[in-house]
């Protein structure tokens, strides 16, 4: 036996023990596990965690494994939290949320003017073009808080330019549901009135967003560039000015809608541009078919606080699809995170996963279940 043998004999003696050891530890957790069920007390007991990390440093011979030794801790103990949770299982963490399922034949509500993108997804995921148009964002929530409406649809990001944030901001003011999204493919064109050239153009109207989404275009000319309500209300506030001078950044189906004219087509900065449009409502959606989940959460300023918040989801084997930050008010350095994840809602770990992120944070809202929307 050479000596790389002889001391890989030596250490699968040592994993011999340990593993002994690691099962009767396991064995004492399903005990604290049981006293906590009884007692009513949550497993993250960040005390006794600090203890045992100054105890495993206190026990080392050489203190230069000190690191690692904490790391090895740190790793058990999460392993001794798992089957805690397992074995308390936590079964109501949606039980405060009241389910409903979709009524498509209830009242709905858009963003923007009469042919706004918001409306158009609002006909693709409910198969009806009525609704009732909103000015802001704010009004949508305002509306579906006093019963006006059912459903609200509005977007919430967009592939070139990122997050509306103010949606995401007011979804956790108001405390209403996703119960679906839809995808749209943006096209963006400048539109005038009948007779209008590019030469003649000295005011572009848009919302913010579209106006950003078309900036390389917009670089190139000598307009006034206008941030305004909506696309569609800007195609409408050019048709009623009826001046060649001013021209809209919107779609080709509000040329149609408001009587102008394409001056240019397919404007946007980035060729695969599409918009994530959200469905909100009152109440969490009843349905088996959910394979999408978003919340948001705040978590105390600690090194790793997030690290390992998010990867009890790579651990469950759950699809991180997007993390979006926001500040907590009067709290610098502290931030609501928002993340939607891709599993079967329902699951057992899912939940599992869930009730971990809950329990370690100082804040945490269930924001919605519903399928995941399509891009087209």
């Amino acid at each position: 036996m050479d000596e790389l043998d002889r001391l890989r004999g030596q250490i699968d003696l040592i994993d011999k023990e340990m593993i002994s050891l690691f099962e009767k530890r396991m064995e004492l957790v399903l005990g604290v596990a049981e006293y906590k069920k009884t007692h009513n007390t949550g497993v993250l007991q960040t005390s006794r965690e600090d203890e045992v990390l100054q105890k495993a440093v206190d026990n080392l011979t050489n203190k230069d494994y000190a690191d690692s030794a904490r790391q090895l801790m740190v790793e058990l103990m999460g392993l001794s939290k798992d089957l805690q949770r397992k074995k308390i299982s936590k079964s109501d963490l949606f039980g405060k949320y009241c389910r409903k399922p979709l009524d498509f034949d209830g009242k709905k509500g858009y963003y923007g003017d009469k042919g706004s993108n918001s409306q158009q997804a609002m006909t693709d995921f409910f198969g009806d073009a009525n609704g009732e148009s909103f000015a802001t964002f704010e009004d949508i929530f305002i509306a579906l808080k006093e019963d006006r409406i059912q459903y609200g649809v509005l977007p919430i990001e967009n592939s070139s330019t990122g997050a509306i944030t103010e949606v995401y901001d007011l979804l956790r003011k108001y405390d209403f549901f996703i119960v679906g999204e839809q995808w749209q493919g943006i096209n963006h064109c400048l539109l005038g009135v009948e007779g209008t050239k590019l030469e003649d153009v000295k005011e572009v109207y848009s919302h913010p967003q579209a106006i950003t989404q078309c900036d390389n275009y917009l670089s190139g000319g000598k307009w006034r560039i206008i941030p305004f309500k909506s696309t569609a209300s800007s195609a409408k506030l050019v048709s009623e000015q009826n001046d060649k001078s001013k021209a809209a950044i919107a779609s080709k189906r509000n040329a149609a809608l408001y009587g102008l004219e394409v001056i240019a087509e397919n404007i946007q900065s980035q060729s695969c541009n599409y918009t994530r449009f959200i469905v909100i409502g009152k109440n969490l959606l009843d349905s088996d078919k959910s394979d999408k989940t978003s919340i948001v959460f705040a978590l105390n300023s600690t090194p790793g606080a997030l690290f390992n918040a998010l990867k009890y989801f790579a651990k469950n084997g759950i699809n991180l699809l997007n993390i979006e930050s926001r500040p907590v008010e009067n709290s610098p350095e502290r931030y609501y995170f928002y993340v939607d994840l891709e599993y079967p809602c329902n699951s057992p770990k899912l939940n599992e996963a869930l009730e971990y992120v809950e329990e370690v944070s100082s804040f945490f809202e269930i924001l919605g279940e519903y399928s995941k929307g399509q891009r087209i």
